[in-house]
């Protein structure tokens, strides 16, 4: 009764001494949880850490066995000596992997040996009727399935503990030889080590949960286990905290509920200084997770999360899908960096313009998305003249001036789409329709646009009415700037409809590719182009060269093959081929490419890169594609004029040619003075119609009588 009695004689310290009670009690389980997701979190940080270290350290291998690869391939097994072996092992730098030995196995049985540190030879083993069940099992799965294959660690024939990385090679689809690259235990792990922390500990562990890396055994009680994402490998990660980090936990939670038990505003205090602590590491977090890595800018991820928001609320906006004008013949001429210093710059301008009304996120690339929170079409366009704006200053970047301008597509919601990706395919069908025109403008979508799909849809069933056999193989002379003689001829598909009426050759070729027929086509051309060749040769007893395209989805061993039995077939001289490759397709796998083209040019035919300077293609790629000649788009000869980035670009790709001893081709010369242009600068040929248009064989006969 006395109890009952204070407390209703002290109302107000009781509601105080309630309300402090449940504030203590909720500051410290905020505490707990909070400190349970900074664990998780720790672990999580760690744990990608360590998995991209090991994976950057096993890659390193990976790469050294394909350097082996090529130089194998290269040199030709039935060419390797000992001599050559031994040279390349010795000049190559395999410190770094804890390198033991190299031996390259020939039918998998061991010919060319070289160890670091130890005199046991193994010239001559049979791996795959190896002593060791674990070795001979190794070799040939990797064989049977061109895969490679770790062994390891063991203790080796010639000593000490290694890990033998083998790699099977095919000649013709068959079986070869094998390459062992074995690298020593220690280093390895100490290479893995260097991932540990005074936070977690570390381990790698077989399909069998065997302790391979590291000091941290396997049990069922990790804090975190996953499989590795390496090919062909079966290891897991195990990351477990460590006694120390967990005792100091533990300490800090103790002293911390001690403290608030004696004070409950102070503990209230601590509790909630430390769960905002928490709540910014979050934010950071999120930010890393929402934010480019870059500019700074609202990511793709968390455009996505915005547009999904305002579909969901059923909220009218507008869409921007903006593309930077010509920005990678920037990148390609002045490097990323520059480029990337500039990305920067606009970004710091767009940050400017944000507000509740736009938003500006980066989609990738040189590409911005812009989200106007406005259901007015004539206010969204005040907004985009505000963008545009910000164009007008030029960017200086070591004392120098740069511009770049941007086409963008708007589209609005929900009249344009109901879903992201309609919305966002749309604004680009907008933008590049914009690009292809006047550009550093801005269009909004118009159901011509979904006409134009619909055509694109009857283009293609107009097509295939007819028959590779209706497609002509028209010509464009090829003249020699110094003389005007003509020595080629570039090779140029036309396909006429029933009224006479020219097909549109650029959609023509889409439509191929877009139904797998592209390579049909490339062969039609190529055997069109062997017999033009056996044509001049037969009429004039004169040979001509003749250039033409291929796509890149053609380009292929099989391809290969093909012009090899053409050649031979017309008994054509292959060095009266050109293969044109077009730089705006780019190339999915450029080392697979260079590996195709050496092989075009081993037959002896020409590589030429055509529309050079307008596509995505580093100037990098000259150096290291067999070019013989390269062709310099018509846009920068009618621009050079006017535009010095365009003369730049001639001129630098001249120098580079010179250097290079790679021949020109210019593109679109209709003027005698662009003629004096190009003799000026040193190009060899040119095309154009100042000379003459593409016209067909017969009528080219009639030229050259």
């Amino acid at each position: 009764m006395n109890i009952i009695n204070r407390i209703k004689q002290n109302k107000g310290f009781s509601l105080v001494l309630v309300i402090s009670t449940i504030l203590w009690l909720f500051s410290v389980t905020l505490y707990l949880y909070s400190n349970d997701n900074s664990k998780s979190i720790v672990i999580d940080i760690e744990s990608n850490r360590a998995t991209v270290h090991y994976e950057f350290v096993l890659q390193t291998i990976f790469d050294e066995l394909n350097r082996i690869e090529v130089f194998t391939e290269t040199v030709g097994i039935e060419n390797l000596t000992e001599e050559k072996f031994t040279e390349f092992v010795q000049n190559s730098d395999f410190d770094d992997i804890g390198f033991i030995s190299l031996s390259i196995a020939p039918d998998a049985i061991i010919q060319y040996y070289y160890a670091a540190e130890f005199d046991t030879s193994l010239t001559g083993l049979d791996l795959l009727n190896d002593d060791r069940d674990f070795v001979r099992e190794a070799v040939a799965h990797a064989i049977e399935n061109d895969v490679i294959v770790i062994n390891g660690p063991f203790t080796l024939i010639q000593g000490g503990n290694g890990l033998v990385f083998r790699k099977p090679l095919y000649e013709d689809g068959e079986f070869s030889t094998i390459i062992n690259l074995v690298v020593e235990y220690e280093n390895l792990n100490a290479m893995f080590v260097e991932s540990s922390s005074n936070v977690v500990e570390l381990g790698i562990y077989d399909e069998d949960n065997n302790l391979i890396f590291g000091d941290l055994e396997y049990s069922e009680n990790l804090d975190f286990y996953k499989q590795m994402d390496l090919d062909n490998i079966d290891w897991y990660l195990g990351v477990e905290v460590t006694r120390d980090y967990e005792l100091l936990q533990i300490a800090t939670n103790i002293a911390i509920i001690l403290m608030s038990s004696l004070l409950y505003i102070f503990a209230l205090f601590i509790g909630t200084k430390f769960y905002r602590k928490n709540k910014i590491l979050l934010k950071t977090q999120e930010e890393l997770i929402h934010f480019d890595n870059l500019t700074g800018l609202p990511n793709r991820r968390l455009l996505i999360s915005d547009i999904k928001s305002a579909i969901r609320e059923n909220e009218v906006f507008y869409l921007g899908f903006g593309d930077l004008d010509n920005f990678k013949n920037l990148n390609d001429i002045l490097g990323h960096t520059i480029g990337d210093r500039y990305l920067i710059d606009i970004s710091n301008r767009f940050k400017f313009l944000s507000s509740e009304e736009i938003k500006i996120y980066r989609w990738g690339g040189d590409e911005f998305i812009f989200l106007f929170k406005t259901t007015k079409k004539d206010r969204t366009i005040k907004l985009l003249d505000s963008v545009y704006d910000i164009f007008k200053k030029p960017i200086i970047i070591d004392s120098t001036n740069y511009s770049v301008s941007m086409s963008i597509g708007v589209v609005s919601f929900p009249e344009h789409g109901n879903t992201i990706d309609d919305l966002i395919k749309r604004a680009d069908i907008v933008m590049y329709d914009i690009k292809s025109g006047q550009k550093n403008s801005f269009g909004f979508f118009e159901d011509k646009y979904l006409d134009n799909l619909q055509r694109e849809v009857d283009f293609e069933n107009k097509l295939y009415e007819y028959s590779m056999n209706d497609i002509e193989v028209y010509l464009q002379p090829v003249i020699t700037v110094g003389t005007n003689e003509i020595i080629g001829f570039e090779a140029l598909s036309r396909l006429f409809d029933k009224e006479g009426k020219l097909i549109n050759t650029g959609e023509m070729i889409k439509a191929y590719e877009r139904k797998g027929d592209i390579i049909k086509l490339d062969n039609y051309i190529a055997e069109k182009a062997c017999q033009y060749c056996v044509g001049f040769k037969k009429e004039y007893g004169k040979e001509y060269s003749i250039s033409f395209n291929i796509s890149p989805l053609t380009l292929s061993n099989e391809y290969v093959e093909y012009l090899k039995l053409l050649v031979n077939k017309y008994d054509v001289d292959p060095k009266l081929l050109i293969i044109e490759v077009i730089e705006t397709n780019g190339f999915k796998d450029i080392n697979e490419s260079i590996i195709l083209l050496n092989k075009l040019k081993d037959l002896g035919i020409r590589i030429a890169m055509d529309d050079f300077g307008i596509g995505y293609s580093s100037l990098s790629y000259i150096t290291r594609l067999p070019l013989s000649l390269i062709k310099i788009d018509r846009y920068f000869i009618q621009n050079y004029n006017k535009n010095e980035f365009d003369k730049m670009l001639i001129l630098t790709i001249k120098d580079i040619s010179k250097s290079l001893n790679i021949e020109i081709i210019v593109e679109g010369i209709e003027t005698e003075k662009q003629l004096e242009f190009i003799n000026e600068i040193g190009a060899h040929y040119y095309q154009g119609y100042l000379h003459s248009k593409p016209m067909s064989f017969e009528d080219v006969k009639k030229l050259l009588k």
